[in-house]
């Protein structure tokens, strides 16, 4: 029976004695979406993935993965999920092509040709021993163990951790493959750059508490650019607080720094008229963008 919400989390809570570190959590992913799960440090992801998985059980509410309870049905889910947690450790002693073998034995459905598509891509050392690579090689053999048996559902835990440009956006071109594929990828992530590439939707999680879920795709409103412009005597800050999308305007002698959000055509309009001497765009985090709802 085909299932519209591969992922259904219904009242969901956490709590370690006095510790409430996910409280009543509620929230739906549709099938082939790739859905991001968002908060700083400490704020319930890794909890939330890890009962998902059944490594650890919910305190109350349910978790339903192909409508089976993640729980109960856990030993038929692990057949149809791709995992790649966050801090990953692999056996040192193996080469990554022992390991997979390794894991294929242990019931995986391998297709060994894509694995060696993937390598190729990622240019993953597979004949080397694992504990003699860099992390972002590590990085690398998870990210193949993960995607291997082309799982219904693929669950990423920082998954571009230690990896370079290059190879960030071959991980981009694997997620999107198995979009179009008909899969579901539910990736946490602090790269504001990889959640606005990939991502259908992302949900905001901080203390353990839902505090949004936003779309993310041709979304002006998560669009969050800094730019610092240089002009030749010092700007008037009270004119860039009043352009449309300004969220902040720091003046700093001849330069000012204006944070803006959205649609960014109204600021270029307005420096049109100023003649700027020079214009740099910062790298804006998810940090930055948390600040939204924080």
């Amino acid at each position: 029976m085909p299932y519209n919400s591969p992922i259904v989390i219904k009242d969901f809570s956490k709590k370690y004695r006095d510790l409430i570190a996910v409280d009543n959590l509620n929230l739906e992913v549709s099938k082939s979406e790739v859905f991001g799960f968002l908060g700083p440090n400490g704020a319930g992801k890794t909890t939330t993935i890890r009962t998902m998985l059944n490594f650890v059980s919910p305190t109350s509410g349910s978790i339903s993965i192909f409508g089976l309870d993640s729980v109960t049905d856990d030993m038929a889910l692990k057949h149809r999920i791709g995992y790649l947690p966050g801090d990953i450790s692999l056996y040192d002693s193996m080469n990554g092509n022992q390991f997979l073998k390794y894991l294929t034995a242990l019931g995986k459905k391998t297709d060994w040709g894509f694995v060696q598509d993937l390598s190729e891509k990622l240019q993953a050392p597979l004949d080397r021993k694992i504990g003699s690579l860099s992390k972002g090689n590590i990085q690398k053999i998870g990210l193949i163990q993960a995607f291997m048996h082309k799982p219904d559902l693929l669950i990423l835990d920082e998954p571009t951790s230690g990896l370079d440009p290059l190879m960030k956006q071959v991980f981009y071109d694997m997620v999107l493959q198995m979009k179009v594929m008909g899969k579901t990828i539910f990736i946490s992530s602090h790269d504001l750059t990889e959640v606005q590439k990939l991502c259908d939707r992302a949900a905001f999680i901080r203390e353990g508490k839902l505090i949004a879920i936003e779309e993310i795709k041709n979304s002006f409103d998560m669009n969050l650019r800094r730019y610092t412009i240089t002009f030749e005597s010092e700007p008037n800050q009270y004119l860039f607080t009043q352009i449309e999308g300004v969220t902040e305007a720091i003046t700093d002698g001849n330069q000012i720094t204006v944070t803006i959000r959205g649609n960014v055509s109204h600021l270029i309009e307005e420096l049109s008229k100023l003649a700027p001497t020079d214009l740099y765009e910062q790298e804006t985090t998810l940090e930055d963008l948390f600040m939204k709802y924080y």
